[in-house]
């Protein structure tokens, strides 16, 4: 588990420090202050510097390649367009710049964009004017990555297979965004709740929006994997014999849904939420963190979420009173950029920014 973060000229930051984190953790702060870029920075530094995860977070961004015809077939070529220049300090991308995320448990991973002439450890075939060469705790000397002057990683099969080496090494990390409300990943996450018995958690989970619900269906079929993202879940509630679509429920019982089977697919891991308050109604804030913070200590999950939400920090706050025993296990990060640290506020000092109406936000 993490207890500090330190980010060296990485995206916003040119250097930054948050300590004292909890088990759960939310952080806050004004637009563009750089919440969602501590916790992608944190899913790479669990990840120990896998470069996949730098070209998923370039793609949730949109951070690719300018659509003109010759940036296609460069991107073509590459793999997939995402654009991983946006990483460095001030977009700066010349040989010689380097970002470093590390933490003092001994978490710690640095990337560096170097000049061709340091590709040689690569295969001869492979030509492009830049590389990355990324460092950590676990990774020692791994061969230059080639990047095109876009930006783009090329991932050749020697990568994936010393990729592929690393992978069962490193910790489970769920990433949750507004967006991810796609079915299909929670198939495959229903298929692992199935097979260690867990339904009555999921179940449980999405009662809190409707008490009377009484069963969770996924529906199979290729017709409703092809025909759309958002279609082949069934809810089923008592007194009632016919079984609903969950879209009929909006938004807030799908997000319910993919934070409780990430939550089950995080065990001994990280769970990493984008905007956790999203689609849910304030009243059910206290009930949502409960279920987080009961599963995080359960499960051995730390979590690290974002919001704009005071409704969603007062959520926290209550349960902080109703429930005690769940303090020491919940902080919240108040991001400030004109700061060089996070401001971290334990649970008694939560309660007493929520008693006296004090903005942490």
């Amino acid at each position: 588990m993490l207890r500090d973060l330190r980010l060296y000229k990485y995206r916003g930051f040119e250097s930054y420090e948050v300590t004292d984190l909890a088990r759960v953790n939310l952080l806050v702060g004004k637009n563009n202050c750089g919440k969602t870029s501590l916790i992608e920075a944190i899913h790479f530094l669990v990840a120990r510097g896998h470069p996949s995860v730098l070209t998923q977070t370039a793609q949730r961004r949109g951070e690719t390649h300018l659509n003109h015809e010759a940036d296609v077939r460069a991107r073509q070529k590459a793999s997939g367009g995402p654009d991983i220049s946006h990483f460095f300090f001030r977009h700066h991308f010349k040989p010689g710049v380097r970002f470093s995320l590390s933490s003092d448990n001994g978490y710690s991973v640095s990337v560096e964009l170097v000049t061709a002439e340091q590709l040689s450890l690569f295969e001869d075939e492979v030509n492009q004017p830049f590389g990355i060469r990324i460092e950590g705790d676990l990774i020692k000397e791994l061969p230059v990555i080639p990047v095109t002057k876009n930006g783009s990683l090329v991932l050749t099969n020697q990568l994936r297979f010393i990729w592929s080496e690393i992978e069962p090494t490193l910790p489970p990390v769920q990433f949750i965004t507004p967006e991810s409300l796609n079915l299909n990943p929670l198939r495959t996450m229903w298929d692992h709740v199935l097979i260690t018995g867990r339904e009555s958690e999921v179940l449980n989970a999405l009662q809190i929006l409707e008490e009377d619900l009484q069963s969770i269906h996924f529906l199979t079929g290729d017709f409703y994997r092809r025909t759309s993202e958002s279609t082949g879940v069934l809810l089923g509630f008592r007194g009632n014999a016919r079984r609903v679509p969950i879209g009929s429920y909006g938004d807030g019982m799908r997000r319910l849904l993919a934070l409780s089977l990430s939550l089950i697919q995080s065990a001994n891991g990280f769970l990493l939420i984008d905007e956790i308050d999203t689609g849910l109604h304030w009243t059910v804030m206290e009930d949502m963190w409960k279920l987080v913070v009961k599963t995080a200590q359960e499960s051995s999950i730390q979590v690290f979420a974002t919001t704009h939400s005071y409704d969603c920090i007062r959520g926290l706050a209550s349960l902080i009173e109703s429930e005690p025993d769940l303090a020491p296990d919940i902080s919240i990060q108040k991001i400030e950029t004109s700061l060089e640290k996070a401001v971290s506020l334990g649970a008694e000092k939560i309660q007493v920014a929520i008693s006296q109406d004090i903005e942490v936000r």
